[in-house]
């Protein structure tokens, strides 16, 4: 007992000496460093130790020299390179701004982040959350968690104990009888005052009794274990309580990095490396590093947030020439437009009932149209009204009847439009719409021998083998007649404005500004489908965006020569490896346009060239 006392004693000690450290460490203001990678630094450069980090999930490498310089070397996930970042002091030497491109559609983000030793403790764990702003949307990346080994032990232990926990619950696709009876005692009695009982086999029944009067149900109620059943959902209710009074320390899901430090001898740095869609807001990036320290019970604290790093995004839109074009376009004096409607005339007869079976709503259809299109710009000339009809009844009944429809619906619109002239025109049985119906209409069973009736050049007899597919025969009178029984209505306009029959003008091309929006929108795969038909700089720039390097450039080729076009070629001959080439294209451009030379800057294809060679220079001279 004594023992134990001292040993509960030592542990209150501990855990009070732990949050006494994280107070101080909240009082401090300290934060975690986060840097842009310094591509600089070639790792050749720095000499190597590695410190041990538990299942390789990254490289730290650390060596100090004369001078107080402390060089860090991280790993690179994507192409494996060992980068440098330099501290002075415990501060960070690295720029708040940086320059990084858009390709592809995509942003490659990397970043260090660093942790001092003074922030980690075996008993710790450290929890980051790097947040993306860009315009109104907020990014949050994926989180990195570090933990000390005693940490990551209590941790387990506490989800083992809820694990324990959790199997002493009865699932709910137990056996009923197997957990929740008291079951060899009840085996014994059915065999012995009621064998004909199949309650094992899942056969229950209500009126089978024992020969006491017992039910089956009041023998198996017997020996339940109710209070069993209580207890299983006691803690199936409880079992949230309980998981908050084990696991004081939840375990993160989708990190970026989970690592367990087992030594804590410098600092900890981790290149973190994130890709995002970029959009019309990914010109400029701000990245804030958010931090958490929480101890073994569960206490912990929010570091001071990180300096807010700063991404400059270059884009090949950022080249795009965004003056309007045009397209000559023809206007017509006169103009004419088609309207059908469904007009319903009663079975044989012609007249125009206006209350009939919508056709109220057909008409003012018509009249509407009249009304937007008949103004001091646009004059109604004629109009004419074609009726059609099925070819359900004899050929030269549906001539006469389909005529007379015509007239009726001519006479009608005779009283609204007085001084317009009104042509009747009709066709007796529209045959050639109908096949397009039957044709398209996957509920014809036999389409192709109704088809061949279609080769007969008696319509009537036309109609009458294709009545020998009853079935088939039957749909198309039900539901494909209705669709023939149409009225046409085709009005002729013309401009009162104009004189001549023809102008020919310009106009904006709406198609081609909206391969632009696209392009502005990073939308490259739909841009390139409208702007391939005008083989442009902005053509180009789509497939460059692209990474279609060879078709670019050969549009490129055609185009007159300017500091853009030049420019353009100087980033696709960087892309092919042909150095001199795209030095000489770059500062042939540089020349045109002097602008070009701080645009080269900011692309990568560019930038490494200008630092290779010293192009800029005479900037500074």
């Amino acid at each position: 007992m004594k023992y134990k006392k001292i040993t509960i004693l030592f542990f209150i000690i501990a855990i009070s000496s732990c949050n006494k450290q994280l107070y101080n460490i909240d009082r401090e203001h300290n934060t975690i460093l986060v840097t842009h990678a310094d591509k600089s630094e070639k790792s050749s450069d720095v000499k190597l130790s590695r410190r041990e980090i538990s299942n390789n999930a990254i490289s730290h490498e650390i060596d100090t020299y004369a001078g107080g310089y402390l060089y860090e070397a991280v790993r690179d996930e994507k192409s494996g390179e060992m980068i440098s970042v330099k501290q002075l002091d415990e501060i960070t030497i690295s720029s708040r701004s940086y320059n990084i491109s858009e390709r592809n559609g995509s942003i490659s983000l990397g970043f260090v982040v660093t942790i001092p030793a003074s922030l980690m403790n075996s008993r710790w764990q450290i929890v980051l959350l790097p947040i993306l702003s860009r315009g109104d949307d907020t990014l949050h990346f994926s989180k990195i968690v570090v933990k000390g080994e005693d940490f990551k032990r209590a941790q387990e232990k506490s989800y083992c104990r809820y694990e324990k926990y959790l199997h002493k619950i009865i699932p709910d696709d137990a056996d009923f009888y197997t957990f929740y009876t008291d079951l060899p005692n009840l085996m014994i009695f059915l065999e012995r005052n009621l064998p004909k009982s199949r309650i094992f086999e899942g056969h229950f029944n209500e009126e089978l009794q024992s020969e006491f009067g017992i039910s089956e149900k009041k023998i198996i109620d017997h020996y339940v274990k109710n209070w069993l059943i209580e207890k299983n959902e006691k803690r199936k209710r409880e079992k949230d309580l309980y998981f908050n009074k084990y696991v004081k320390n939840q375990k993160i899901k989708n990190c970026k990095l989970d690592s367990v430090i087992k030594s804590s001898n410098g600092d900890f740095a981790f290149h973190y490396t994130q890709e995002i869609l970029a959009n019309e807001q990914s010109s400029k990036l701000y990245l804030n590093l958010y931090s958490t320290i929480s101890d073994i019970s569960g206490f912990s604290i929010n570091i001071k947030p990180s300096d807010t790093l700063i991404y400059n995004v270059s884009s090949m839109v950022s080249l795009l020439d965004t003056s309007k074009k045009y397209t000559k376009k023809i206007v017509f004096r006169k103009v004419s437009t088609t309207k059908s409607l469904s007009i319903t005339f009663k079975s044989g007869e012609y007249k125009l009932d206006p209350n009939l079976s919508g056709n109220l709503d057909q008409l003012q259809m018509i009249k509407q149209y009249l009304d937007n299109n008949n103004s001091n710009e646009l004059k109604l000339d004629s109009l004419i009204i074609t009726a059609t009809a099925s070819p359900e009844g004899s050929y030269k009944s549906n001539k006469i009847l389909s005529a007379n429809r015509a007239a009726s619906v001519v006479k009608y619109f005779n009283d609204i439009l007085k001084d317009v002239k009104i042509i009747s025109r009709s066709i007796p049985e529209e045959w050639s719409k109908l096949s397009l119906l039957i044709q398209n209409d996957s509920n014809i069973i036999e389409r192709p021998k109704i088809m061949e009736c279609f080769k007969i050049d008696d319509p009537d007899k036309r109609e009458l083998a294709m009545m020998l597919f009853k079935k088939d025969y039957h749909h198309i009178k039900e539901e494909l007649y209705p669709l023939l029984r149409k009225v046409d209505f085709t009005f002729y306009h013309h401009k009162t404005n104009m004189i001549k029959d023809t102008i020919h003008t310009s106009e904006i091309d709406s198609n081609y500004m909206n391969g632009i929006k696209l392009l502005k929108e990073r939308n490259y795969q739909d841009a390139v489908k409208i702007l391939t038909n005008y083989d442009d700089v902005n053509t180009a720039i789509a497939y460059m965006s692209l990474g279609h390097n060879a078709i670019a450039e050969k549009i490129l080729a055609k185009l007159p020569e300017n500091a853009k076009t030049i420019y353009l070629m100087s980033i696709l001959a960087s892309r092919n490896n042909q150095e001199e080439k795209a030095v000489k294209y770059f500062l042939k451009a540089k020349q045109m346009d002097i602008s070009i030379a701080y645009r080269g800057t900011l692309d990568p294809e560019i930038s490494y060239l200008i630092r290779k060679y010293n192009l800029n220079d005479d900037l500074f001279k």
